[in-house]
């Protein structure tokens, strides 16, 4: 992920839905780690509410609750990933929404031309985030095996029923924005 672009050493978090409850990267995984994870790095939240299980003094990435409130949205989605890429953050940083062209609009709306919806501009950690995103996987995403938001200022999230579908479609997503970085307002 990292080699791809999808993940820097600034920042960015996974989680992952188990038999047990959804884990998530832990706080500083890029600065700290250097996204060298091994399992028992991820944090467990077992239930619903905002108990966890942390080892070896880890700490959840402050976007656990975005990642659960959207996994818990859909669940039959089982991955989230959330990062700062540059073509999908100059989208998010503009508060724009990504025009999804039929041709690579598969693995969201099967062939239909869609776009990826932004989750207005909030300030980090804001209580009402992981709502919004919910409402907006909800909206946009219902019978899809994968979904992606914008979130306004910050980055993006793209979930879905597998990883590897899952990245693979927050590829095409950074591609399609790279390629329309001139639909962005100049100046």
């Amino acid at each position: 992920m990292v080699s791809a672009g999808l993940l820097d050493f600034s920042g960015g978090n996974l989680a992952v839905r188990g038999d047990d409850g959804v884990y998530i990267t832990p706080t500083q995984a890029a600065e700290q780690l250097h996204w060298q994870l091994a399992p028992e790095d991820f944090i467990l939240f077992p239930g619903e509410g905002d108990a966890s299980m942390a080892r070896a003094g880890r700490h959840p990435s402050r976007d656990n609750r975005l990642h659960r409130a959207v996994l818990n949205a859909r669940p039959d989605w089982n991955f989230s990933y959330h990062g700062h890429c540059w073509g999908l953050l100059a989208f998010a940083l503009a508060c724009r929404p990504l025009p999804v062209p039929a041709s690579h609009a598969s693995l969201i709306k099967a062939g239909r031309a869609t776009e990826i919806p932004v989750v207005p501009e909030m300030p980090p950690g804001a209580p009402e985030l992981p709502q919004k995103a919910s409402e907006l996987v909800l909206e946009h995403f219902k019978g899809t095996a994968h979904g992606a938001l914008l979130i306004g200022g910050h980055g993006v999230v793209v979930a879905g029923t597998g990883i590897e579908s899952t990245l693979s479609l927050a590829q095409t997503l950074e591609n399609l924005a790279r390629g329309q970085q001139w639909r962005l307002p100049t100046g």
